[in-house]
């Protein structure tokens, strides 16, 4: 593994927690773009979150498979 590709563990409760506090929203016309880039700018971190929990189950997973 490359030591970009490591990254620490992220609890579960972690991502719970973000996902309550900024939770997915709709938006009308009337929004201002500040608005929409701050909300999606802390969506990104959650989906970037998510993605590498899911890379680290699936290697755990794999690593299982492989010893």
């Amino acid at each position: 593994m490359t030591q970009e590709n490591i990254f620490p563990f992220i609890p579960k409760e972690l991502l719970q927690a973000l996902e309550e506090r900024f939770p997915k929203q709709d938006f009308g016309p009337g929004e201002s773009l500040r608005e929409l880039d701050y909300h999606y700018g802390q969506r990104s971190v959650i989906r970037f979150l998510l993605t590498k929990t899911e890379e680290q189950v699936e290697n755990s997973l794999t690593s299982i498979t492989n010893t």
